[in-house]
């Protein structure tokens, strides 16, 4: 009898001790699982401020007369936002060749605004361009959903349709105008900056022009 008693004696101290012992463990493992999180968190918050800061910097950079980055970023942002909208018809359009249109000339537009993004010079040019383009495609198209919507379209309804469809192939060729010249711009600008270096470097004696003249 007293063996037994010894014995569940001795089995309750070690559960006891167990117990204790897995408390203390967890309780330890919970405060480095609570520790990691508050670095983690920590961290996290203090890298997100550093990245934000740098983003705010890098917006108020001048990238030409007066335009800072943001400037540039929002107007594209904008803009996009502007040709989004003008594309929830695109259904509504009854014609296969004006939803051809329409697709080329956001392909379009999406060629000027990275042209714009990668060199902020051309914005001034781009967005003169761009508010004109968007606002004559908003006309065409809304009234072209309207005429389509018509349950009588009679013979000016479709004098109409035809004017549409052409005026979004002059849009799409004035965009792809638009994109040349903004290329030849930046050739132009380019060819500029090379002379202007070539100029330096001969004055310096770095180069001879006579030898140079065709780099």
């Amino acid at each position: 009898m007293r063996n037994n008693k010894t014995g569940c004696s001795v089995g309750l101290l070690l559960s006891v001790a167990t117990v204790v012992i897995l408390m203390f463990a967890f309780k330890n493992l919970f405060w480095w699982l609570l520790g990691i999180i508050i670095f983690t968190v920590a961290a996290g918050t203090i890298l997100l401020l550093v990245y934000n800061s740098k983003e705010k910097k890098k917006k108020k950079r001048i990238v030409t007369d007066g335009v800072t980055a943001g400037d540039v970023d929002d107007y594209i942002l904008r803009s996009r936002s502007r040709l989004q909208v003008i594309r929830r018809n695109y259904y509504k359009l009854k014609d296969d060749d004006m939803r051809r249109e329409l697709d080329l000339i956001s392909d379009r537009y999406k060629q000027i605004a990275k042209i714009v993004k990668d060199d902020p010079t051309d914005f001034k040019a781009a967005r003169r361009y761009i508010n004109t383009m968007l606002s004559s495609l908003e006309i065409i198209i809304t009234q072209s959903v309207r005429l389509f919507e018509s349950p009588n379209l009679n013979e000016n309804g479709k004098v109409s349709l035809e004017n549409a469809k052409q005026g979004m192939l002059l849009l799409l060729r004035s965009a792809e105008k638009q994109i040349n010249k903004l290329y030849e711009n930046n050739m132009l600008e380019l060819d500029v900056e090379v002379a202007v270096l070539k100029k330096s470097l001969a004055a310096r004696g770095l180069i001879d022009n006579k030898i140079d003249n065709n780099i």
